[in-house]
């Protein structure tokens, strides 16, 4: 009787493995495919729309960086304005684009909104710190250290 057992247990295991189981995965494939999201996306398993594919990120990312260039560019013609828009459009890109929150915070500050330019180099020190870059932190957390000292002694 043993024996049976044993034997059925392996005849389920086989068949679920290679029977039950890639049937489980198409129909989850097909109900993900069949969901609310838009095209190129599927649904995960919090109901949530995501990108299925790499390539719009990475452009996602190109463009990020683009944006970022073009905000130092004006930045260093004395646009602030447009520098501030063009590190606004790329953090919106990269919500996690620690430089473009540290050139838009100091930006800020530069255009006597150092409040913000304080928040926005408090987020740039807090991704670089959670990317392991804790010099480029440090080094940023001493910026925000100067511009605290500049808003006491009136200069912002």
């Amino acid at each position: 009787m043993k024996s049976t057992t044993k034997h059925l247990f392996f005849i389920f295991g086989v068949c679920f493995a290679f029977i039950i189981f890639p049937v489980t995965l198409y129909s989850v494939a097909k109900a993900q495919e069949q969901s609310a999201c838009p095209d190129g996306q599927v649904m995960d398993s919090n109901n949530l729309c995501s990108s299925n594919n790499q390539e719009q990120e990475s452009e996602s990312m190109e463009k990020a960086e683009e944006f970022f260039r073009r905000g130092r560019e004006f930045g260093g013609q004395g646009q602030s304005q447009e520098a501030i828009a063009e590190y606004t459009r790329a953090i919106e890109l990269d919500l996690n684009y620690a430089e473009a929150y540290f050139y838009r915070g100091n930006t800020l500050a530069l255009e006597r909104q150092a409040q913000k330019g304080i928040e926005d180099i408090q987020k740039a020190a807090t991704i670089f710190t959670s990317r392991g870059e804790l010099q480029k932190a440090e080094a940023v957390q001493q910026y925000e250290e100067i511009i605290r000292q500049g808003i006491e002694e009136g200069e912002f």
